[in-house]
Parts: C-alpha cells; structure tokens; sequence
C-alpha cells in the first residue's frame, strides 16, 4: 500500500504561509475518529458526505484547543470491505495552534488496518468462542487466513487485558469506551495519538 500522507508520512508537512513568514510545520501526525453509523455500502462518496458533514469549528484538536482546525490536503488508504478493495481518499486537517496534522478516521475502520471493524471483532468472536470465523472469510473473501492469525495476534498480545480491566465484550460499541479510556481505536496497535470526535451531521 502507499503511503502517501499522514498517519503514515515521516517527514514534515510545511503549510503555504503569507510571503515572508516561516512555514508552519506539521511534523507530529495524529488521527481523529469520526463515530459514523455502520452500512453495507460503505463507499467514498458516503465517507465525503460525512466529511462534508462536519463542522470543524466544533472539533478539539489532542492539544486541547478548540476552532483552531483546517482542512488541507489527502491521502489514500485501501479497506478490505464486502469483498471489494475500497480505495478510500481520507481528509487531513491542521491545527493553526500545535501545529498537528489530523486524519479523518470513520469510526467503522482500524487504523493501520485493511480489514474493517466489524469483521474484526466477527473474528475474534468467534475465535474466542471456540468457532471457526469461516462464514466471516465467505462473507469478505479478500480477507485471509494470515489476516486472522495476525488479527488474534494482535488481540491477544494488546487487547485481551484492555477489555478484562474495563469489563467490555468482544461483540460491544468498543469505538467510544476504547477511545475515552486508552485513546485509541478498538484493534489499533500502533501508538498515535487518537482522538473521539462525536459533532457530526451525516444525515
């Protein structure tokens, strides 16, 4: 996959600033999760119309600060989603006050994941349980065997504990007690910084 933007770019991002003035430096990539309702059709005009949705002025930055977010810029991720690979071009935003950069994560993807939320935990359920997650592959059949060792990987290397010690299930809305109590998405394994952002309008 490329990676051609923020959460994954390593260099800095320096912002157009007025002529004379020292370019605004963007270096510390961190994601904000939009709660959106989960459908079938999952597509990228109805992340755009979410997207389009939000009001910005209402969102707080991870520095705290609030109305001080802009919109600039994409980047491209793949989403492994009904048996379709969605290419998925996902907005940036920029704090005017830390000078962070922000991707706009829809609350029904893993960061760092091609594989969707709800599969995920459909997997882990089962697995769990004792069952095999056979139905889970037939249902979404670009998804493997290596991604459900790597997905019970994950879990039981990250996760297990994390929903022991807060007395959550599996098969619970993980996206808001995960993200209030651990800052970060349920299934995300790398450390960015990861904020609930809940001021949407997608109707």
């Amino acid at each position: 996959m490329k990676k051609t933007g923020p959460p994954y770019q390593s260099r800095p991002v320096f912002l157009p600033t007025a002529p004379g003035a020292m370019p605004l430096c963007a270096a510390n990539n961190t994601m904000i999760t939009v709660i959106f309702k989960e459908c079938n059709d999952f597509s990228q005009k109805e992340y755009d119309r979410m997207m389009d949705g939000i009001q910005l002025h209402q969102a707080v930055c991870t520095c705290g600060k609030k109305g001080c977010l802009i919109r600039y810029g994409h980047y491209t991720r793949c989403v492994k989603l009904n048996c379709v690979l969605v290419r998925l071009t996902v907005q940036r935003v920029y704090c005017t006050e830390c000078r962070t950069s922000h991707a706009l994560i829809p609350s029904i993807l893993v960061p760092y994941s091609q594989v969707p939320l709800h599969d995920q935990q459909q997997i882990l359920d089962l697995v769990e349980k004792g069952q095999d997650p056979e139905h889970v592959l037939e249902n979404n059949n670009l998804i493997d065997e290596n991604n459900v060792k790597y997905i019970l990987r994950q879990f039981r290397k990250h996760w297990r504990q994390r929903l022991l010690s807060a007395a959550l299930n599996i098969m619970d809305s993980l996206t808001v007690p995960c993200l209030s109590i651990y800052s970060r998405q349920f299934m995300q394994v790398r450390r960015t910084r990861n904020k609930l952002f809940t001021c949407t309008n997608t109707a």
